[in-house]
């Protein structure tokens, strides 16, 4: 049995909205159960709006959950003093999608990579240029960078220059905040790579937030689909590519275009209706008002995540049963 690193227990977040009403809220994540485990691959899929950015932050501590736990290594992070949870934090990372917002336009790559190693007292201040090209190294680019502001480096450039500021602290988990999207597709799979032989080397866990289904095909163990702030369904990457449980999964899946000139007019079925307010979002099932399957029970009660072997689906009427 492979060892839980971080869980989520009950995790809700909700953000209050303006022009809304007094007291509405935005139901960004909604009662959700997640573990990883250490040494894999988890994604989190799902269309914008649908929460995985923000489940991510929630599992790093970054954002305080509105209800529930966040437990890394068997610890409640919002039950630690601030001392231990500042140490435990040297353990998790994130790589964000917008390097360009998320490096120091006024730090060079030297300072960059300097900052995580002054924060957390990691080595004497005349070691911080060595470590730094040393990281650089690690991510497959060159030392004579360090001099370089942000602003002088390509796209891809600057998401290594992320990870390896990621790595300075030698997390266990990292979470990865759409990596590849803001890249060119001639880089995106050299940064795919890195990552893949960053985590052999280093024993890291990912967790992979990631609207590109082919991305997270390639990259994932296994697969978190949320709708709407809840999890749809959740089991092995290769099972739910193959034969997805729930209707929103298949839908999803579906609408990936086909890159196969012997299949063009394929087409799956596509998904009819608007996509709900989360503000107010519908009762019992928060798909079944695009769901061809609903029935008189998705509007009265919210499916519980269900399965056997790893893979769940939170559907009163799973594809495949029945």
């Amino acid at each position: 049995m492979a060892k839980i690193l971080a869980e989520g227990r009950g995790l809700s977040k909700t953000f209050p909205v303006k022009g809304q009403g007094k007291g509405a809220v935005l139901h960004a994540v909604s009662q959700v159960d997640l573990t990883v485990y250490e040494g894999e691959t988890l994604a989190l899929v799902g269309e914008s709006g649908c929460g995985k950015s923000t489940l991510g932050r929630l599992l790093l501590g970054l954002l305080p959950p509105t209800q529930g736990q966040v437990l890394f290594d068997g610890r409640d992070l919002a039950a630690l003093p601030p001392r231990e949870l500042r140490a435990l934090r040297r353990q998790m990372q994130m790589v964000f999608q917008d390097t360009a917002a998320s490096l120091n336009p006024r730090l060079d790559v030297a300072g960059i990579l300097a900052e995580p190693l002054r924060i957390h007292n990691l080595c004497p201040k005349g070691e911080y240029r060595a470590r730094g090209a040393a990281l650089l190294e690690q991510v497959g680019l060159s030392p004579d960078l360090l001099g370089r502001f942000p602003h002088q480096l390509s796209g891809g450039q600057r998401q290594r220059v992320g990870i390896a500021r990621a790595l300075a602290l030698e997390p266990r988990l990292v979470v990865c905040d759409e990596p590849v999207s803001a890249l060119d597709v001639s880089v995106q799979a050299q940064m795919l790579n890195l990552l893949a032989d960053l985590q052999g080397a280093n024993g890291l866990t990912y967790v992979l937030v990631s609207h590109d289904l082919s991305v997270v095909r390639h990259s994932a163990d296994r697969v978190c689909v949320m709708f709407l702030g809840r999890v749809c369904e959740l089991g092995p990457t290769q099972a739910i590519f193959a034969a997805p449980r729930h209707p929103y999964t298949r839908f999803l899946l579906d609408s990936v275009p086909r890159p196969d000139p012997t299949r063009r007019g394929e087409e799956g079925d596509l998904l009819a209706g608007e996509l709900p307010s989360p503000v107010t979002p519908p009762s019992g099932c928060r798909f079944r008002t695009r769901c061809p399957y609903a029935k008189e029970i998705c509007a009265q009660a919210v499916p519980p995540l269900r399965g056997e072997g790893g893979w769940q689906a939170a559907c009163h009427f799973p594809l495949g049963e029945g």
